[in-house]
C-alpha cells in the first residue's frame, strides 16, 4: 500500500520562509522611510534658497500657485484649507517643485527662442509641367483575353 504525502512544507523550505519574507518586507519599508526622511531633511535646508530661486526664475509661477490655493479656498473650502496646510508642512517639497518648474520653463523658453532665430537654408525648386507625365501603357492582347476569360468564369458562378 502506498502512502501519499500531503505535507508540502518540507519542499518549500519550512514555515520559517514566511517569517523571513515578512521581515524582508518590513526592512524594505524601513529603508524607504529613512531614504525619504533624508531627502526631506536635505530639501528643508535648501528650501529657502530654492524658493528665492523660483521667484527669480519665474515669479509668475509662484504667484500662480498662490492664486490656485486661493481659488481652491473660495470654491471648495475643505480642499483649499487642506491644500494650504499641506503646502505649509511640505514647504521644502513645494519650494523644490516651484524651483524646478521655473527652471524648466526658462530652459524651454530659451530653446524655443533659439529655434525661432535659426532658419534653415532652402532652395526653391521650379515645377516642370511634364515632370510626371508618363507614356500610356499598352495592354497586351494575352492579358486582356485572360482577364476577360477569368471575369467570365467568375460571373458564370452567379448565373
Amino acid at each position: 500500500m502506498t502512502f501519499i504525502e500531503y505535507d508540502s512544507r518540507s519542499k518549500r523550505g519550512g514555515s520559517a520562509s514566511g517569517i523571513v519574507g515578512a521581515v524582508m518586507i518590513v526592512l524594505f519599508f524601513v529603508m524607504l522611510y529613512f531614504i525619504a526622511r533624508t531627502i526631506f531633511t536635505v530639501l528643508s535646508f535648501a528650501a529657502p534658497v530654492l524658493f528665492i530661486g523660483a521667484l527669480i526664475l519665474d515669479y509668475k509661477g509662484v504667484i500662480g500657485y498662490g492664486k490656485m490655493l486661493w481659488r481652491m479656498i473660495n470654491e471648495r473650502p475643505p480642499m483649499g484649507i487642506l491644500a494650504t496646510v499641506l503646502t505649509v508642512f511640505a514647504f521644502p517639497v513645494v519650494a523644490g517643485f516651484l524651483f524646478f518648474k521655473g527652471l524648466a520653463k526658462k530652459l524651454i523658453k530659451s530653446k524655443v527662442e533659439k529655434a525661432k532665430d535659426d532658419f534653415q537654408e532652402y532652395e526653391e525648386v521650379e515645377d516642370d509641367e511634364d515632370f510626371l507625365e508618363l507614356p500610356e501603357l499598352e495592354k497586351s492582347v494575352e492579358t486582356e483575353s485572360k482577364s476577360n476569360q477569368e471575369s467570365n468564369d467568375y460571373e458564370q458562378l452567379f448565373d
